[in-house]
């Protein structure tokens, strides 16, 4: 049901029991069927109209002064538009009541014969515009109260999506059998080379699983990682490829969200040609406030899908924490740039 169909049900029944309140605290009785006519027909009607009223006046009032906005100055002016409405409201009873009375009163004598009728009107008038609004207030803030909570639980599990793609990313076969290989051919040739391949090929699964469930980790942690993970990088293309760090000590407590520095390693590895004569340079280093990866450009004939999929996953993620983008630039090298994350969210 609409909100606007609730005040259209309740309000009429709220007027009928100020209507039967009334009658009662006056003559210390229920108002009988005599009063259907000139009682409960007009406290039906006058409850519908205020209800209808009220229901406007928020209206209007959400467009330009919202609960979220000022609490204050909503609950004044609210306040305020519903006291007159219901001003405007004794007044016409009164009016009808004058015309409908067999005994001609002017109104100072209708004022002094129902003085006390007049006053106790205004007070639950009062009393009732300020109950409305706390409850109207109250129902606001319940609302805002679940919609946050919806939209934290949304995003809480956009979140886990994207952290489970940069996963399933990391775990994919084509990494996993091209390290097997490597394996498979140092142990006969070098064995010890093969055991610390091995450890370091283990150090990389462990923080994989472990960080991956967390949405952001120390950039020193995911240096770390990325330092494990060159090596097996190093064994796979000798001389031909790179690694360079070079970031002040004072960032390295900034944080990052796990696997983006790597995911932008292994896009550089999967998208450029690499040998000997064409050796490939990736770099991690500051400017300013952004982290940035760059690398130099040996493109393959023909390029993969997954980066723009790895850069996707990687901006919707920094978006959670920050509202600078990251940027993108193709020049002589290309440079993704991370804005840096003071802090842990």
């Amino acid at each position: 049901m609409s909100k606007f169909w609730r005040f259209v049900l309740i309000s009429p029944i709220m007027g009928l029991l100020c209507y039967v309140l009334a009658f009662y605290s006056q003559l210390s009785e229920l108002p009988g069927n005599d009063q259907i006519v000139k009682g409960y027909f007009p406290a039906l009607l006058f409850g519908l109209w205020a209800g209808i009223s009220a229901f406007f006046i928020c209206i209007y009032l959400n467009r330009w002064v919202s609960w979220q906005q000022k609490h204050a100055v909503r609950f004044a002016l609210q306040s305020v538009l519903l006291y007159i409405v219901s001003l405007i409201i004794v007044v016409v009873y009164a009016e009808m009541f004058l015309l409908s009375s067999t005994d001609s009163l002017t109104y100072k004598q209708f004022f002094l014969r129902y003085h006390d009728e007049f006053l106790k009107t205004l007070i639950i008038s009062f009393i009732g515009v300020l109950v409305f609004n706390l409850f109207d207030f109250l129902i606001y803030s319940y609302n805002q109260l679940r919609e946050a909570e919806v939209k934290s639980a949304e995003l809480l599990n956009n979140q886990l999506n994207l952290q489970f793609n940069a996963l399933r990313s990391q775990l994919s076969p084509h990494f996993l059998f091209n390290s097997l290989n490597t394996i498979s051919s140092l142990i006969y040739s070098d064995s010890e080379k093969a055991e610390k391949f091995i450890r370091m090929f283990a150090e990389s699964y462990r923080f994989i699983f472990k960080e991956n469930k967390k949405a952001l980790i120390p950039l020193q942690k995911e240096l770390d990682f990325v330092k494990s993970y060159n090596y097996l990088l190093e064994v796979r293309f000798h001389d031909a490829y790179q690694l360079k760090i070079d970031l002040p000590q004072k960032i390295l407590d900034t944080y990052v969200p796990p696997l983006s520095i790597q995911m932008l390693v292994e896009n550089a590895i999967k998208h450029n040609q690499i040998s000997q004569t064409s050796p490939l340079c990736v770099e991690i280093e500051a400017d300013k406030n952004y982290l940035c990866v760059k690398n130099n450009i040996n493109p393959l004939n023909k390029q993969p899908l997954s980066f723009q999929i790895g850069i996707n996953n990687i901006q919707k993620r920094y978006a959670y924490f920050t509202h600078n983008d990251i940027l993108l630039d193709k020049g002589d090298y290309f440079k993704v740039s991370l804005p840096l994350l003071y802090h842990l969210n």
